[in-house]
């Protein structure tokens, strides 16, 4: 096959043409240099990076914001609450970076305005679960602070990469009703079989620790029971001698269970984990039916965006009553 060089001399000028257009371009526009070839410089670039090459700074960006907590079923019946508002259930609130310096946000460009001290405030619900009757509440704007930049683009081209501590967790919980009952027996005042909803648990993201660029995103945040060595001790010592045929009824790790429909906790059944891909996320109404009186060790693990995973036994356990040992007064 043989090439036809009048051809290509005739369209020599076209080649040379968009070959300059692509270089004006580039010139032009910095986030198209950190697309082509990682080349962003200049100083709003490398201040997206701790000082050196590989982010670019785009100039416009967006950001979301909770501004209603809305329940998932009428007034009458217990809920879960939603959030609302840009990035949820709307385009996000765009902004500008205009800085020739930095690439820190200087124009919001939509409504509401969360930007504050260099810093965006998503917000969140202040509940997950309310009762029948009960609101949502209003967001608390206070909540899911995010640094406020345009910056964007991976590091590479000898720039600063990211490294992340693992994520970390609070060692508060609440858990309603205050003094569960085995599952066996009824809660006194609901008179029936309520079990018990663990809430509250908090993670945070790893801190950067090489390039200052902020938390790593907790993505799953997951809890486990455990019947604690003591207790079982006093259910096959103490109890059995009292009760005859006493033995341990459940098997452990012990994990969340979903509620009946007709169960005071079915709304347990929805997603219980808010900000999820934030740096600060809670797990809440986590439901389990405990078959065995006495304390149980909670065991969560949270995980974050770079893979990593933190396991932590709460130091403080759960305690599940037997109806005859609360009216006695005799359990320890």
């Amino acid at each position: 096959m043989s090439i036809n060089w009048r051809f290509v001399s005739s369209k020599w000028w076209q080649v040379t043409l968009m070959g300059l257009l692509i270089a004006v371009g580039i010139a032009l526009f910095p986030q198209a240099q950190c697309a082509v070839a990682q080349t962003c410089n200049a100083p709003r670039d490398l201040w997206c990076n701790n000082g050196q090459p590989g982010k670019c700074c785009d100039p416009a960006h967006g950001y979301s914001a909770v501004t209603a907590c809305v329940r998932s079923k009428p007034i009458s019946q217990p809920a879960v609450c939603y959030e609302i508002g840009p990035g949820f259930t709307e385009s996000e609130v765009p902004v500008r970076c205009t800085n020739s310096n930095n690439c820190a946000v200087t124009e919001v460009l939509g409504a509401p305005n969360r930007l504050s001290g260099g810093y965006w405030y998503v917000g969140k619900c202040p509940k997950y679960l309310v009762n029948a009757f009960e609101s949502c509440g209003s967001p608390d704007t206070t909540q899911n602070r995010v640094r406020a930049t345009c910056c964007s683009g991976s590091s590479g081209g000898g720039g600063c990469t990211p490294e992340y501590a693992p994520p970390t967790i609070e060692d508060t919980y609440t858990v309603d009703p205050p003094n569960p009952i085995v599952w066996t027996q009824e809660q006194p005042p609901y008179g029936m079989a309520l079990g018990m909803t663990i809430s509250d648990i908090k993670a945070h993201g790893g801190a950067d620790t090489a390039c200052g660029t902020g938390q790593a995103k907790i993505t799953n945040i997951t809890i486990n029971l455990e019947l604690t060595q003591e207790s079982i001790d006093w259910i096959l010592g103490e109890l059995s001698q009292r009760y005859i045929g006493v033995e341990i009824k459940d098997t452990y790790p012990k994990y969340p269970e979903r509620p009946d429909p007709d169960h005071a906790y079915y709304s347990c059944s929805f997603s219980p984990l808010t900000g999820a891909n934030t740096p600060n996320a809670e797990l809440d109404c986590q439901f389990f039916r405990p078959l065995d009186p006495g304390e149980y060790a909670i065991h969560v693990t949270a995980c974050q965006s770079d893979g990593k995973c933190t396991t932590k036994t709460l130091p403080q356990p759960v305690k599940v009553w037997l109806m005859e040992v609360i009216r006695s007064g005799s359990w320890r």
